[in-house]
């Protein structure tokens, strides 16, 4: 993306995979199953993303989607603003 000249960069992981969706919707997705060896690679991909210059968000009390959604909301009202891209 970079390379195809994106000027502002972000990532959003998940840090918890239950959120107040949960309450809402039985049967929305757990954390459950995940294996434990890909939930101890979030923090080294973190690390190398911010060390790379990329904008992190873990995230706790909303996932992921929810940040993204809403900063591509924002950016898109931006006037300086070509394209967003999630």
């Amino acid at each position: 993306m970079v390379k195809e000249g994106a000027t502002h960069l972000a990532v959003a992981t998940d840090q918890v995979i239950e959120s107040y969706r949960n309450d809402l919707w039985p049967g929305y997705k757990t954390g459950e199953g995940i294996e434990p060896d890909l939930w101890a690679q979030f923090p080294i991909l973190e690390e190398v993303l911010a060390a790379a210059g990329v904008v992190v968000w873990p995230r706790v009390e909303f996932e992921a989607d929810d940040a993204l959604a809403s900063a591509a909301f924002l950016a898109a009202q931006d006037p300086k603003v070509d394209r967003v891209i999630v």
